[in-house]
Protein backbone atom coordinates (compact mmCIF):
# COMPACT_ATOMS: atom_id res chain seq x y z
CA UNK A 1 0.00 0.00 0.00
CA UNK A 2 1.21 3.59 -0.72
CA UNK A 3 0.21 5.15 2.28
CA UNK A 4 2.47 4.89 5.41
CA UNK A 5 3.62 1.28 4.32
CA UNK A 6 3.50 -0.77 7.24
CA UNK A 7 1.75 1.17 9.76
CA UNK A 8 -1.93 -0.53 9.86
CA UNK A 9 -0.87 -3.23 7.22
CA UNK A 10 -3.53 -6.00 8.43
CA UNK A 11 -6.65 -3.57 8.77
CA UNK A 12 -5.67 -2.91 5.30
CA UNK A 13 -5.19 -5.79 4.42
CA UNK A 14 -8.08 -6.85 5.70
CA UNK A 15 -9.83 -4.29 4.64
CA UNK A 16 -9.21 -4.77 0.79
CA UNK A 17 -9.71 -8.44 0.67
CA UNK A 18 -12.87 -8.33 2.48
CA UNK A 19 -14.02 -5.57 -0.16
CA UNK A 20 -12.50 -7.51 -2.92
CA UNK A 21 -14.01 -10.90 -2.30
CA UNK A 22 -17.44 -8.87 -1.68
CA UNK A 23 -16.90 -7.34 -4.76
CA UNK A 24 -15.91 -10.90 -6.48
CA UNK A 25 -19.17 -12.70 -5.27
CA UNK A 26 -21.29 -9.72 -7.35
CA UNK A 27 -19.37 -10.29 -10.29
CA UNK A 28 -20.03 -14.21 -10.09
CA UNK A 29 -21.91 -15.68 -8.36
CA UNK A 30 -25.16 -17.81 -9.88
CA UNK A 31 -27.55 -14.11 -10.72
CA UNK A 32 -24.49 -12.23 -10.48
CA UNK A 33 -22.66 -9.87 -12.79
CA UNK A 34 -21.61 -12.64 -15.33
CA UNK A 35 -25.42 -13.45 -15.88
CA UNK A 36 -26.77 -10.21 -16.48
CA UNK A 37 -23.40 -9.59 -19.43
CA UNK A 38 -24.47 -13.26 -20.72
CA UNK A 39 -28.73 -12.81 -21.41
CA UNK A 40 -27.71 -9.08 -22.34
CA UNK A 41 -25.11 -10.17 -24.93
CA UNK A 42 -27.09 -12.92 -25.91
CA UNK A 43 -29.92 -10.27 -26.66
CA UNK A 44 -27.11 -8.05 -29.01
CA UNK A 45 -25.54 -10.31 -30.99
CA UNK A 46 -26.86 -13.69 -30.38
CA UNK A 47 -25.62 -16.75 -29.81
CA UNK A 48 -22.04 -16.39 -32.14
CA UNK A 49 -21.27 -13.56 -29.59
CA UNK A 50 -21.91 -15.60 -26.54
CA UNK A 51 -20.27 -18.53 -27.52
CA UNK A 52 -18.16 -20.07 -25.15
CA UNK A 53 -14.57 -19.87 -25.40
CA UNK A 54 -13.24 -22.39 -23.04
CA UNK A 55 -16.18 -24.66 -21.48
CA UNK A 56 -15.50 -26.02 -18.54
CA UNK A 57 -13.43 -23.10 -17.12
CA UNK A 58 -12.01 -23.52 -13.59
CA UNK A 59 -14.02 -21.89 -10.72
CA UNK A 60 -16.18 -20.10 -13.38
CA UNK A 61 -18.26 -22.46 -14.98
CA UNK A 62 -17.07 -21.31 -18.67
CA UNK A 63 -14.90 -18.84 -20.31
CA UNK A 64 -16.58 -16.15 -22.56
CA UNK A 65 -17.04 -12.43 -23.54
CA UNK A 66 -19.49 -12.33 -20.20
CA UNK A 67 -17.02 -13.99 -18.09
CA UNK A 68 -13.79 -11.79 -19.33
CA UNK A 69 -16.23 -8.64 -19.07
CA UNK A 70 -16.83 -9.44 -15.78
CA UNK A 71 -12.96 -10.46 -14.86
CA UNK A 72 -11.97 -7.01 -16.04
CA UNK A 73 -14.48 -5.17 -14.02
CA UNK A 74 -13.55 -7.60 -10.93
CA UNK A 75 -9.94 -6.61 -11.83
CA UNK A 76 -10.57 -2.42 -12.13
CA UNK A 77 -12.98 -2.69 -8.91
CA UNK A 78 -9.68 -4.12 -7.02
CA UNK A 79 -7.69 -1.39 -8.31
CA UNK A 80 -10.25 1.29 -7.56
CA UNK A 81 -10.52 -0.04 -3.81
CA UNK A 82 -6.85 -0.41 -3.47
CA UNK A 83 -6.63 3.69 -4.73
CA UNK A 84 -9.54 4.34 -2.15
CA UNK A 85 -7.91 2.34 0.72
CA UNK A 86 -4.63 4.52 -0.10
CA UNK A 87 -6.37 7.71 0.82
CA UNK A 88 -4.78 9.42 3.79
CA UNK A 89 -8.30 9.78 5.39
CA UNK A 90 -9.56 6.14 4.97
CA UNK A 91 -5.95 4.92 5.51
CA UNK A 92 -5.52 6.78 8.89
CA UNK A 93 -8.72 5.27 10.03
CA UNK A 94 -7.37 1.71 9.42
CA UNK A 95 -4.23 2.38 10.84
CA UNK A 96 -5.91 3.94 14.02
CA UNK A 97 -8.04 1.17 13.92
CA UNK A 98 -5.59 -1.45 13.88
CA UNK A 99 -3.36 0.67 16.51
CA UNK A 100 -7.14 0.49 18.94
CA UNK A 101 -7.24 -3.35 18.20
CA UNK A 102 -3.84 -3.67 19.54
CA UNK A 103 -4.45 -2.04 22.70
CA UNK A 104 -7.80 -4.18 23.43
CA UNK A 105 -6.96 -7.27 26.51
CA UNK A 106 -8.87 -10.13 24.62
CA UNK A 107 -10.45 -13.11 26.51
CA UNK A 108 -8.55 -15.82 26.95
CA UNK A 109 -10.17 -19.60 25.72
CA UNK A 110 -11.04 -20.50 29.43
CA UNK A 111 -13.09 -16.87 29.61
CA UNK A 112 -14.55 -17.23 25.92
CA UNK A 113 -16.08 -20.83 27.00
CA UNK A 114 -16.89 -19.65 30.41
CA UNK A 115 -18.74 -16.84 28.96
CA UNK A 116 -20.44 -19.00 26.10
CA UNK A 117 -21.35 -21.72 28.86
CA UNK A 118 -23.38 -19.11 30.82
CA UNK A 119 -25.04 -18.00 27.94
CA UNK A 120 -26.12 -21.41 27.23
CA UNK A 121 -27.39 -22.04 30.39
CA UNK A 122 -29.56 -18.92 30.55
CA UNK A 123 -31.24 -19.42 27.28
CA UNK A 124 -32.27 -23.13 28.63
CA UNK A 125 -33.66 -21.98 31.92
CA UNK A 126 -35.46 -19.31 29.99
CA UNK A 127 -36.53 -21.24 27.30
CA UNK A 128 -38.16 -23.96 30.24
CA UNK A 129 -39.61 -21.36 32.28
CA UNK A 130 -41.10 -20.04 29.52
CA UNK A 131 -42.36 -22.81 27.96
CA UNK A 132 -43.72 -23.96 31.13
CA UNK A 133 -45.30 -20.30 31.69
CA UNK A 134 -46.90 -20.33 28.33
CA UNK A 135 -48.38 -24.43 28.86
CA UNK A 136 -49.57 -23.31 32.24
CA UNK A 137 -51.51 -20.06 30.74
CA UNK A 138 -52.63 -22.39 28.04
CA UNK A 139 -54.60 -25.13 30.32
CA UNK A 140 -55.94 -22.07 32.75
CA UNK A 141 -57.40 -19.99 29.72
CA UNK A 142 -59.02 -23.32 28.41
CA UNK A 143 -59.87 -24.65 31.80
CA UNK A 144 -61.54 -20.79 32.08
CA UNK A 145 -62.68 -20.11 28.86
CA UNK A 146 -63.56 -23.90 27.37
CA UNK A 147 -61.56 -25.73 25.12
CA UNK A 148 -62.67 -24.24 21.60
Amino acid sequence: MGYKKDQGRYARMAAFWGLFFLLAYGCVRRDGLVQVLRSWIGSLGGPELNRAWIDPFPLLGRLDLATMSALGVLGLGGFLIYRWLSRPKVADMLIDTETELRKVTWPTFSDTWQGTLAVVVTVTFLLLYLTGADLAITFVMQKVMGAG
